[in-house]
C-alpha cells in the first residue's frame, strides 16, 4: 500500500512538471516590462495591445494601437495622456544625462511618475 502511494505521488510530479514546461513561453508569461524608450517603442506595431497603468487612480486601460505612429505618441517629449479612468492629464518627460541613452516617463502637473505604458503578450 505504501509503494502504490509513492509511485503515484512520483507520476503525480512527473505530469505535473511536464505539463508545466510543455507550454509555450509566451502564454506564461505577463506583460512585458515597462516601455520607457523610443526604441522599446519602435517593437510596437499596429494590432499590439497596450496597458496604461494610473497610479493616480490605480487602473489599467488597455488600448488597442491603430498604427505605429499612435504607438509613438506616448514616448514623444510633451505629448499629453489622458488616463482613460480618471481623466487626468499627464505629460511625456525625458529623464536622464542630455546626449546619452534617455528614458521617457510620464509625470503629473507636481513632476512626479504617475503612468506607465507595457505592451501586452498577444
Amino acid at each position: 500500500m505504501k509503494s502504490a502511494k509513492v509511485i503515484l505521488t512520483t507520476v503525480l510530479l512527473l505530469v505535473t512538471s511536464v505539463t508545466a514546461f510543455a507550454v509555450p513561453p509566451a502564454h506564461r508569461s505577463g506583460p512585458s516590462p515597462a516601455l520607457r524608450s523610443a526604441a522599446a517603442f519602435e517593437d510596437v506595431k499596429a494590432g499590439d495591445k497596450l496597458a496604461l497603468v494610473c497610479k493616480q487612480c490605480d487602473t489599467v486601460t488597455v488600448q488597442t494601437v491603430a498604427s505605429k505612429e499612435e504607438a509613438m505618441e506616448f514616448c514623444k517629449v510633451d505629448a499629453k495622456i489622458v488616463c482613460g479612468s480618471c481623466k487626468k492629464s499627464f505629460k511625456v518627460v525625458q529623464h536622464g544625462p542630455r546626449g546619452k541613452s534617455t528614458e521617457t516617463r510620464i509625470i503629473n502637473d507636481k513632476g512626479e511618475d504617475c503612468m506607465f505604458v507595457t505592451k501586452l503578450p498577444n
